[in-house]
């Protein structure tokens, strides 16, 4: 009886979206046989309706950015603005961990990887005798004086930064890995052949989601990720489960991602985008970059939706 009062409740409430609890038990009283029960608990129908149609809507939302699709390692969401590209990545990935940068005309491949920089940092000022200074008053009476001084630093950017968080939630369960997103925002706005660089071999993705080609890494990036790696104690007791789809002989191929020698994505490290197809100040983007993505066109939803 309340699925059958329910029903008539939800299709009322789509007709007629500002009416009260009152007035919808009184536009149903007497339509049907079910009547003859009370609808003492209209306000209860009335607030189930909402969130049945609540759901229904997000299913057409979803339906409409064409999120009912299997998952893909890289794909560019593209259609013309204000479609619901980023809403499309923000729905699937709500529960997951996520990094995110935006394209832009300045952005190249320090931007996006990583270089080194100046930063500044706190040091310990010492006398001629190699003794430190330390305040004789004040509130920091006894301490030692420290400067700030300017060093230059190796700065990951977002690329590593989803690329290291990927291989730490590889090596802490290889069979099943958590999964990290590195979300492109407007990835046309950017040369993506000078931002992307040397990676560009690395989105050739093999049937197991791997890098089909591992890339040497350069020897900034190699020592700063084997720093990173280090520090994070990451091992892997069965080498096999990556070292089996390269055809390398002897090599480890995994201790040498660890070790920072190559870089290669890891199967639980996914790549999605979005794409403005109607400015036209933007870049164009060759057909091998292309082809390492898939396409999701995301159309102009109707009006009366």
């Amino acid at each position: 009886i309340s699925k059958n009062l329910l029903t008539e409740f939800v299709d009322y409430r789509k007709s007629h979206p500002n009416c009260s609890a009152n007035d919808a038990r009184d536009a149903l009283s007497g339509k049907t046989d079910i009547d003859k029960f009370e609808y003492g608990y209209a306000s209860t129908l009335l607030v189930m309706s909402d969130m049945i149609l609540s759901k229904l809507k997000q299913e057409n939302i979803e339906s409409a950015c064409n999120l009912n699709i299997p998952r893909s390692c890289q794909i560019i969401y593209y259609g013309a603005p204000g479609t619901g590209k980023s809403h499309a990545i923000n729905t699937h990935t709500s529960t997951k961990s996520v990094i995110r940068t935006t394209f832009h005309p300045d952005s190249d491949y320090s931007t996006f990887v990583g270089a080194y920089k100046p930063t500044t940092e706190e040091q310990t000022r010492y006398n001629d005798s190699g003794v430190p200074v330390i305040y004789h008053d004040g509130d920091h009476k006894g301490e030692p004086i420290k400067d700030k001084v300017i060093v230059y630093d190796f700065v990951e950017q977002a690329f590593l930064k989803a690329y290291e968080e990927a291989w730490k939630k590889f090596f802490a369960n290889p069979e099943a890995p958590e999964d990290e997103y590195l979300v492109i925002e407007e990835i046309n706005r950017g040369n993506c052949a000078q931002i992307f660089g040397d990676l560009f071999q690395l989105l050739d993705r093999n049937q197991y989601g791997y890098s089909e080609y591992p890339i040497t890494a350069d020897n900034d990036i190699s020592k700063h990720l084997k720093d990173v790696f280090t520090k994070e104690q990451l091992h892997l007791d069965d080498h096999d489960i990556i070292n089996h789809m390269y055809n390398r002989g002897d090599s480890d191929i995994a201790q040498k991602v660890l070790n920072g020698d190559i870089l290669l994505l890891p199967k639980n490290l996914y790549i999605w985008a979005t794409m403005n197809t109607s400015d036209q100040s933007l870049f164009p983007i060759d057909s091998a970059f292309k082809r390492r993505w898939d396409w999701q066109y995301v159309k102009i939803a109707d009006a009366g939706q």
